[in-house]
């Protein structure tokens, strides 16, 4: 080490000596002074441990290899026995409590029996069949007694046959349904000039006949349904109607959340009365697509519609409405859905009077022309057991059908307005406690706009529905149901006044409804019911009270 210093200081020195004598006088010298020092040590920074070597760790030794040896027994023993059998398939599970039979009989005031039977197969073979029969009627009326009786029976049939993938169809139902005309204005009756012949009525028969064929796979990539059928209806009086209808539908699922469909019907009707003798068909092409992303639906299509009705003023029989709907439920508690679409509704005789029971003779038959539906809500559901729904609705109508009485104000005829808008305000709430209890509840405002008519004659302003249901025991089944109508007005033909008829403001319609149903077996049990029980003096159609408060009970058997 000091070996080292002395040779660096003697070249310090010498490098020194030219550096300063550049800078002194030459030949001038000074002294000069040199310190070595022996003590000084040097020294290196400490390692990190980061690049210590890990240490080699000794092999286990249990990883060595193992040789054995395997030893082949011989065991004399018999072949196994295999029983082949034929596969049954099961088309659905046996229920302990299913019974082919089922009748019910019972007798309330008014004088009225009730009588209902079915009857079906249980066992689903190649073929399955099913009846059924029911009478109900009312002796006494609420106005004259025996003058205002009311009766409806109906009896009919099912039968399917059932192909490998297909399943043949048919059926056969007869209907009558009995009413009288007792609606009579009390003011007319006082009138001496008038020769009143009593109270007539009117039986209501229909026979329907249908046929066709469905897929029975419904959610395989194409399904189908194919259905013709042919309706006989006649009164007591002029009115009759034959039609024939074909129906059939299709669809096809390329993918899990697009669904292609096409509906098409076709109908001819021959309706008949005092003033007319009619040929009427309806043809319609309706094409859907619907398309699913997760929580959102989205549909589109068209309803492409013919119809043959005469009307002033008509520029051609075909029509094209688009038909657009959505819906997207962002969670569980919230949803929306909108749609905006038009129709043409199809309107026969049978569907006026199974409206209006006491409808007389009409001047005219049409079909009502929705062009336009615009309509838009939200819905959702709360912890499962709390579901609401509810949205506005705007319409346009054309040739939108109404009530009114006639110079006989026991009965009615139909009144029509080229261009109605309809405003509606609709709401939902359901809400279900396990199984003890469960309610739903409706509720309809609505606000019509005319153009020929004065009032929306006979239609209401507002509806409000609820109805309950309790199951205190697996065995009691109680339905509570109140139903409210009002804001209905009626017109009746005055030759008396400017406009040639009157007007009347119907009070609000008040219906509470409780039924009972206990299981006494399996096989036994009954029932009781009863309607109206506010004995409210409830009037839907002008001149026509309904019954009082009305009471049924009996049992019902199966077997």
């Amino acid at each position: 080490m000091r070996k080292t210093y002395l040779v660096f200081a003697v070249v310090f020195s010498l490098f020194s000596g030219d550096l300063f004598g550049q800078i002194q006088s030459r030949g001038e010298v000074q002294d000069q002074e040199f310190v070595i020092r022996k003590d000084r040590v040097l020294t290196l920074p400490v390692q990190p441990r980061i690049f210590e070597k890990l240490p080699v760790l000794p092999q286990p030794k249990g990883l060595s290899d193992f040789n054995y040896q395997v030893k082949f027994y011989e065991l004399d023993l018999p072949p196994v026995a295999l029983e082949v059998e034929p596969a049954q398939k099961v088309y659905r599970r046996d229920y302990k409590d299913l019974f082919p039979g089922f009748l019910r009989l019972g007798y309330g005031n008014f004088a009225s029996p009730l009588l209902e039977a079915r009857f079906m197969a249980t066992e689903v073979y190649d073929w399955n069949y099913s009846l059924n029969l029911k009478h109900q009627s009312f002796g006494k009326g609420p106005v004259f007694d025996e003058e205002s009786k009311e009766s409806h029976a109906q009896l009919g049939g099912m039968v399917s046959y059932f192909l490998d993938q297909a399943e043949v169809f048919g059926g056969l139902n007869w209907n009558q349904d009995s009413y009288s005309f007792y609606g009579i204005d009390t003011s007319i009756l006082s009138n001496p000039n008038l020769d009143f012949a009593g109270i007539q009525g009117n039986v209501l028969s229909t026979i329907n006949v249908s046929a066709g064929i469905r897929d029975i796979e419904k959610l395989g990539p194409v399904s189908y349904e194919g259905k013709l059928h042919f309706k006989n209806f006649k009164d007591s009086y002029l009115a009759q109607e034959n039609e024939i209808g074909l129906q059939a539908k299709g669809k096809f699922r390329p993918m899990d959340d697009l669904t292609a469909a096409v509906q098409v019907a076709y109908f001819h009707t021959n309706p008949s009365d005092e003033g007319y003798d009619l040929t009427r068909t309806y043809f319609a092409i309706r094409p859907l697509v619907k398309y699913q992303l997760a929580d959102f639906n989205v549909s589109a299509g068209l309803n492409i519609v013919s119809e043959n009705d005469s009307i002033q003023g008509k520029s051609s029989d075909f029509r094209i409405f688009p038909v657009l709907k959505a819906s997207y439920q962002f969670a569980e508690e919230f949803g929306f859905y909108g749609e905006f679409s038009g129709d043409v509704q199809r309107k026969t005789y049978y569907d006026f009077v199974m409206e209006n029971p006491f409808l007389g003779p009409s001047a005219q038959l049409l079909n009502t022309i929705n062009n336009y539906k615009i309509t838009g809500g939200v819905e959702g559901t709360l912890q499962s057991n709390f579901y609401y729904r509810a949205g506005i609705d705007v319409s346009r109508y054309n040739q939108m059908h109404f009530f009114v009485n006639a110079a006989d104000t026991s009965r009615f005829q139909l009144v029509y307005d080229d261009k109605v808008s309809v405003f509606n305000i609709n709401a939902e709430l359901g809400l279900k406690i396990n199984d003890l209890y469960q309610v739903s509840s409706q509720l309809n405002l609505y606000q019509y706009d005319m153009n020929l008519q004065e009032e929306a004659w006979h239609r209401p302003t507002w509806q409000v529905g609820i109805n309950n249901q309790f199951t205190p025991m697996e065995s009691l089944l109680v339905q509570a149901n109140l139903n409210f109508m009002g804001g209905i007005k009626a017109r009746q033909v005055d030759a008396n006044t400017e406009q040639g008829f009157r007007s009347f403001n119907l009070k609000t319609i008040a219906d509470l409804q409780l039924k009972a149903d206990y299981q006494i077996s399996d096989r036994i049990g009954i029932f009781v019911e009863g309607n109206n029980l506010l004995n409210g003096q409830n009037v839907r159609w002008l001149n026509y009270p309904v019954r009082g408060v009305q009471l049924i009970g009996g049992a019902w058997l199966k077997f």
